[in-house]
């Protein structure tokens, strides 16, 4: 039987066909587990790409179709001479026959062979639930973050290039079309994976994009001792470029005693005050996040001189508890560039916030300012949209980012000085921010100051809110105001979570609200900056933990209407975006609120005056006719 093809498709109809399949299968399949389906259409893709390469396989899928032969009587002995160094004697098809038969023929319409092996790679995403890959630390790096990293690494034609977690191969595909796209010599590629099922698909891919110089291995890329018996090109050591986005999380973390103890970052390590620097110990840890683990594997695989860029959650760049992972990398080489990417970057996959870190190993390495960019935009939205409700595409930095990195004068680098080497979250060294607020500061006519600054001035006073805790709400008629009850400059009141006067006055002297007090956001997810401003109808309250007010005192040359116009600049909102620390999905600007840089005018001007006023009159006025709205709320009987 020949397998039938059409014009090469793209990447939605690959993820839509195969997603179809997918639900097809987990609903009518005897497989009760995702894995089984997923490592079996893994197979089914390695048989639709080897179908028309010899009169045997045709004969032997005719027999699989017409139920003659099973498939591990028909299918396997195909994979097996076609991909002897994927395939095990003891792999077996675990579907039921039927199914079976189903897939390969849902996917046989396909043209793999004309297919752009990243297409593919996305298309297979739709198979992986989240689930599953959440489970395992797996989050596939989009197309343009993978493309970009290359790009700005520049592998040189004939390099040797790893990736000891390659997932479906993105990294080593992409690669290769580097190299095809630039005409230059074909490398060697090597993917290692610990995940069979991935491991399958991966040298599906690899085969399609460059059918030699790639080399595949199932294994735990976590045992160094392992990898060092893989001889020849297949071996990953002596790279000359790691590319690679590891399995992260705390829920996963390496126990093995076997494992930690081929690492220094597997050991405890002490700070050394005299030093200033963080040592090894000889003592072992209980266990290691693998992340951890990997920045150093993925040093140790690259040859002196060699580059490293790597996808790493935010908590590695500014964890206090990971600071001796810092030292270690410039010990061993230089950190010399670093992207801040938008924690939609691998969503709707995990909302985990991750930056880019770009690597050289040296043997004398120096401390040189680190060039830094930031990325606001991923090119989809935190469903995994890439267009809007209008059909636009939404914007995507990478690509400008990886083009920026050649230019001069760039527009998205900057050489940046690291003033604590202990804190490298890429956005907080952001220069285009400062430049930001400059512009705003001269159209203002304005200095920029901090709100550190302001305090110390006694312009204005920060206090913090309070916890009441959920067993208090519907208490009594006091508003709990919470994060997500800031929006629109305004207080959201949700009657629901109002508590007991009792609760109010226990709080209130500490609070002290009053009208024209501020509410900032300065913890959660999305709306850390956020404010609102307090009115007569609404300022008695209790303000949650996460918010900050501030008063603004007779000694501030600005009113607190104008402090709010100024923190709402997006020049302002872009600062303390860059102030944000975010440890897994929750950030925090802790500390650094004081940090917070604002244009305060020296002299007012028209144009402030003016905009002011019209801001100040908007919010004044619905704040009145929230007023009266409320008392009629007041008045209506519960349900």
């Amino acid at each position: 039987m020949k397998i039938t093809t059409t014009d090469a498709l793209n990447s939605k109809d690959y993820f839509e066909s195969f997603k179809r399949l997918y639900y097809h299968l987990y609903s009518n399949s005897s497989a009760s587990r995702a894995e089984r389906i997923i490592g079996d259409l893994s197979k089914l893709l390695l048989v639709a790409l080897a179908a028309n390469n010899t009169q045997i396989n045709s004969r032997k899928l005719k027999s699989f179709f017409d139920g003659t032969l099973t498939a591990n009587e028909a299918l396997l002995p195909i994979l097996h001479k076609e991909y002897s160094e994927v395939f095990s004697k003891e792999d077996r098809f675990h579907l039921d026959e039927e199914s079976l038969r189903y897939g390969l023929n849902e996917i046989a319409h396909l043209d793999f062979r004309a297919a752009h092996s990243h297409a593919l790679g996305d298309a297979f995403q739709a198979l992986m639930g989240p689930n599953l890959r959440g489970d395992k630390g797996q989050f596939f790096t989009p197309k343009s973050v993978v493309n970009c990293m290359i790009e700005i690494a520049a592998p040189k034609g004939g390099a040797k290039v790893v990736d000891p977690a390659c997932g479906t191969g993105g990294f080593l595909t992409e690669t290769a079309a580097y190299w095809r796209g630039l005409k230059r010599k074909s490398g060697v590629l090597v993917g290692i994976d610990k995940d069979a099922d991935l491991f399958v698909f991966a040298s599906a891919l690899t085969k399609i994009s460059t059918p030699s110089g790639v080399h595949m291995n199932n294994m735990n890329s976590l045992d160094i001792n392992a990898l060092k018996k893989i001889k020849g090109f297949a071996s990953p050591f002596d790279a000359d470029y790691v590319f690679t986005n590891p399995p992260f999380g705390t829920k996963i973390p390496i126990k093995e005693k076997a494992i930690l103890s081929q690492y220094e970052l597997g050991h405890h390590w002490q700070y050394s005050k005299d030093k200033d620097v963080w040592i090894k110990t000889n003592e072992l840890l209980s266990s290691q996040d693998p992340q951890i683990l990997f920045i150093e594997l993925c040093v140790r695989l690259l040859k002196n001189g060699g580059i490293l860029a790597i996808v790493l959650p935010e908590g590695v760049f500014g964890n206090t508890g990971t600071r001796y992972v810092l030292d270690y990398l410039r010990r061993e080489g230089e950190i010399f560039a670093l992207i801040d990417c938008p924690r939609t970057t691998f969503q709707p996959g995990t909302d985990t916030k991750t930056n880019v870190l770009f690597f050289k190993k040296l043997k004398n390495p120096s401390q040189a300012n680190i060039k830094i960019a930031v990325a606001l935009n991923c090119g989809h939205d935190r469903r995994g949209r890439v267009v809007n409700a209008g059909g636009v595409e939404f914007p995507n930095d990478f690509a400008e980012i990886s083009k920026d990195w050649k230019k001069v004068p760039h527009s998205f680098w900057f050489d940046s000085e690291i003033t604590n080497k202990y804190y490298l979250v890429p956005r907080y060294y952001d220069r285009k921010t400062d430049l930001l607020l400059e512009r705003d500061a001269k159209k203002l006519g304005a200095k920029i100051t901090t709100l550190g600054d302001m305090i110390k001035k006694g312009w204005v006073e920060i206090r913090k809110g309070h916890e009441v805790g959920s067993e208090s709400y519907g208490g009594g008629p006091i508003p709990f105001v919470r994060t997500s009850d800031i929006s629109n400059f305004e207080v959201s009141i949700d009657p629901t979570k109002s508590v007991s006067e009792e609760m109010y006055e226990s709080i209130k002297a500490e609070q002290n609200l009053a009208p024209g007090d501020i509410l900032m956001v300065v913890d959660g997810r999305y709306r850390i900056g956020r404010c609102a401003i307090l009115h007569p109808y609404n300022f008695k309250c209790i303000a949650q933990s996460h918010l900050r007010i501030i008063s603004v005192t007779d000694k501030a040359p600005v009113s607190s209407f104008e402090l709010l116009y100024l923190l709402t600049l997006p020049s302002v909102q872009r600062d303390i975006r860059s102030l944000v620390y975010i440890q897994s999905t929750l950030g925090s600007l802790g500390g650094r609120i004081k940090e917070i840089k604002i244009p305060i005018p020296v002299k007012k001007n028209l144009e402030f005056t003016k905009l002011v006023g019209t801001f100040t009159g908007a919010l004044t006025e619905r704040a009145r006719l929230l007023g009266l709205l409320s008392e009629f709320e007041e008045a209506a009987p519960e349900l």
